[in-house]
């Protein structure tokens, strides 16, 4: 029995030589990448029309549209009429025109909460003799954040630390394509208790595109910039902390408050785990720069994916605030965003 017990401890080694782990995450510490604090505008384009509202038709009321009467729900997203695929309002009139039939009905394509369903609605006429639905609808989301990190030998990025929603709506920007583009700050809204501040920016003159985003997710923004920008701060990439070496106490926040320059601020880290907003398993913190708070009262829209920085190495980026109090928030992991990012060549070059 013996040399049958040593058989199997034999092949369990030798299996655990061949493949000595299963796991092919790279582990954090192994990664090293620039930290962001670049504000920029980000502009998401939708997978066919979203939804924002309704308005009569032949009606007098807004709840008697036809789409509202067949089902359609605000934040809905329209992806196709009769088969044939819609990704703006033009494409919406114009495919409602062709396929329409006088007292017939079409049937629309609709995502309602990532579910896909068939919708069938009867238009009506409006006075020239056009189909009308009774939509207000638009297929694309703009706004500005802040990016997290930046991969130096791939470009890939991540940004934000939350997922964008619709400025109306709500709802999750189901995206097709998104871009971000070159900003500058122009200008501060302090926040207070109860009314969160921002950052007021401006598109540059040039218009110019950073990059392609390619994926919106409870972590955050992910894509790839155009080219890698130089870091004002850190000429060289920082080694990547994991969740396990994010300690209480001091740290350091990089954003832009003013133009487009990144600055250091003083935070704290009250608590390295609690649940954020959203569900995700994050980080407390606080803002006690003094120039800071000064200027924007503490955390404020725009400044969400904001690096931090903890004894030498990148930790984490800033995702939400507590409204009643504007100097606390929520930080996510670095470590998790990139678990989360779907960028498998984060980390494969710098671990060959």
């Amino acid at each position: 029995m013996r040399w049958r017990k040593i058989w199997l401890i034999a092949i369990v080694f030798n299996v655990l030589l061949l493949f000595p782990s299963m796991d092919q995450t790279i582990h954090a510490s192994s990664i090293k990448l620039f930290p962001g604090g670049q504000s920029v505008g980000i502009s998401l384009e939708t997978k066919g029309v979203m939804v924002v509202g309704f308005h009569a038709t032949d009606q007098d009321s807004m709840d008697r549209a036809p789409a509202a009467l067949a089902g359609l729900k605000i934040g809905d997203t329209l992806t196709r009429i009769n088969g044939i695929s819609v990704s703006s309002a033009a494409d919406l009139s114009q495919v409602l025109k062709t396929e329409f039939r006088e007292k017939s009905s079409v049937q629309l394509e609709v995502t309602r909460e990532s579910k896909q369903m068939n919708v069938e609605v009867t238009p009506t006429v409006n006075k020239q003799g056009h189909p009308q639905l009774g939509l207000y609808v638009r297929n694309h989301t703009q706004g500005i954040g802040t990016v997290s990190y930046i991969d130096p030998n791939t470009g890939a990025f991540g940004a934000l630390g939350h997922v964008v929603t619709d400025a109306d709506t709500g709802k999750v920007v189901d995206m097709r394509i998104g871009t971000v583009q070159e900003t500058q700050i122009d200008d501060i809204q302090k926040g207070i208790a109860g009314k969160p501040g921002g950052k007021i920016a401006v598109f540059t003159k040039n218009g110019l595109t950073l990059g392609i985003v390619k994926r919106n997710t409870p972590y955050g923004i992910f894509g790839t910039l155009n080219k890698i920008p130089p870091h004002s701060l850190f000429k060289e990439p920082l080694p990547v902390a994991s969740h396990g070496e994010i300690r209480e106490g001091k740290a350091e926040m990089l954003t832009v408050i003013h133009d487009n320059t990144i600055e250091r601020f003083v935070i704290e880290i009250v608590r390295t785990k609690t649940e954020a907003p959203g569900g995700t398993v994050g980080m407390l913190i606080r803002i006690t720069d003094p120039a800071l708070i000064e200027k924007t009262g503490g955390i404020i829209q725009g400044m969400s994916g904001s690096p931090i920085v903890q004894n030498g190495k990148l930790i984490g980026a800033v995702t939400h605030v507590l409204v009643h109090d504007p100097t606390s928030g929520y930080a996510l992991p670095i470590e998790e965003m990139i678990k989360q990012s779907g960028q498998k060549e984060i980390g494969k070059e710098q671990a060959a």
